[in-house]
């Protein structure tokens, strides 16, 4: 079984807390055993020197050996005092230590007072005792620390995992579907930073599915109406209500319709994967402005609408010629849609530049918003004219981004539409010689 971050981070975090307090419980220990022993030579020290300085000043010479305030005083001669003192000790310098009497460890202080001595003895377990009850304290005040260690490792590992735990199950909604509220961005940066990460990814993956769901029932719609035609034409032509050149006509027109739409989605496809690319090679902008409008050149006379190409002879930019040209006939067919019967549609061509006018009804501002969204134009400004499939602007402004360019419209409502198209300016080809 895995184990969870907050029981890592707790594990961790007392671990670490409370190696810290036993270090510093046990450098505590130490300084006060030693404290407490250098307390008890230099307090027995003073103790010996102001009783030798007392019997220096009335000797009894009398041998002395008494107990006082838990103190063995033994005042004697110097050969007499050799007996308490530890081995190679001198009875004529005085000296302080330990000393092992009887079985009994001493604390000592010994002072040589011309022919005599005195010496001053303390338990060394009185020592201890003392010892002993600090080091419960120092005990205790560890024990309380590692209480509070727990508390606070508990406190901090939940404090990042909680977090952490909520991105998980938040992330896991997402997965199955749901939409997850907005996490709260709080706490640690790292945390803080985490939370506003995933609030994005789930506004986006928000953004993309709703503009999925729109673009499947906007594909539903469109692909219905050529289906449904088709289908009412090939019932009338069988039950004999059409003749069969008007069933003829009308069924290719929507078929062709349909394929166009299918391949327009088959486009959008491809460029959404990672592997969509483009060339980058000298394309010259006024050929392939010519190439177009010969293409649509028998539709527009069918609508009786003028369709021109102007503009320099030669434009080079850096492109691919291939997605130019699917550029400019998309451009070209949104044109052809919105210009009505006698109107003109001009293609022009400038250094690094190209622009699709029309003298159709126009754009409105929020129009020119939407200009680039799928089916939003071909949606709202009717289908009356067998031309694209809805998709070529969108189709358009995903091309043009590719290939390192921009597309923007402009429009004065009722006055027409402006389309214009910039790519990076590549320099004029060399001419290969024969």
């Amino acid at each position: 079984m895995t184990e969870s971050l907050q029981g890592r981070l707790f594990a961790a975090v007392f671990a670490a807390i409370v190696l810290s307090v036993g270090i510093t419980v046990s450098i505590g220990a130490y300084l006060a055993h030693r404290a407490t022993a250098q307390s008890t030579a230099t307090s027995l020290a003073k103790r010996a020197d102001l009783l030798a300085v007392q019997e220096q000043q009335q000797p009894s010479y009398i041998a002395e050996d008494y107990t006082s305030d838990s103190n063995r005083v033994v005042v004697d001669r110097l050969s007499a005092m050799a007996t308490f003192l530890p081995s190679g000790r001198s009875v004529s310098q005085a000296s302080d230590g330990k000393v092992r009497l009887n079985g009994t460890t001493y604390h000592y202080s010994y002072r040589p007072m011309g022919a005599r001595g005195l010496e001053l003895l303390r338990p060394a377990k009185l020592g201890s005792s003392i010892w002993g009850s600090l080091l419960r304290d120092l005990g205790l005040a560890g024990l309380v620390g590692a209480v509070l260690a727990t508390v606070l490792s508990y406190a901090l590992s939940r404090s990042i995992s909680r977090p952490v735990a909520r991105v998980a199950e938040a992330s896991r909604a997402l997965a199955s579907g749901a939409e997850p509220q907005p996490l709260p961005e709080r706490g640690a940066a790292e945390l803080a930073e985490l939370a506003q990460a995933f609030n994005e990814m789930a506004n986006e993956l928000h953004i993309s599915r709703e503009s999925e769901r729109a673009f499947l029932l906007s594909v539903s719609h469109e692909l219905k109406t050529p289906l449904t035609a088709i289908r009412g034409y090939a019932e009338g032509l069988a039950e004999g209500v059409f003749q069969p050149e008007d069933a003829a006509r009308t069924i290719g027109i929507e078929a062709r319709r349909l394929e166009r739409l299918v391949y327009d989605i088959l486009d959008l496809a491809r460029m959404r994967r990672v592997s969509f690319s483009v060339r980058q090679e000298p394309v010259d902008l006024a050929q392939v402005a010519l190439e177009a409008v010969g293409r649509h050149a028998t539709t527009a006379r069918s609508f009786g609408v003028t369709l021109s190409a102007v503009g320099d002879a030669e434009v080079w930019v850096e492109a691919d010629g291939d997605r130019v040209l699917q550029v400019v006939s998309n451009l070209i067919e949104n044109a052809l849609r919105e210009t009505p019967e006698r109107g003109t549609v001009v293609v022009a061509t400038a250094p690094g530049q190209l622009t699709v006018s029309d003298t159709g009804p126009g754009l409105t501002a929020d129009d020119l918003e939407r200009a680039f969204e799928r089916f939003y134009l071909y949606d709202k400004h009717g289908k009356e004219r067998a031309v694209g499939s809805g998709l070529g602007l969108a189709i358009v402004k995903q091309l043009t981004t590719a290939m390192g360019g921009h597309v923007t419209a402009e429009s004065v409502e009722g006055a027409g539409a402006r389309f214009l198209v910039t790519l990076p300016i590549a320099a004029v080809p060399t001419p290969v010689s024969a």
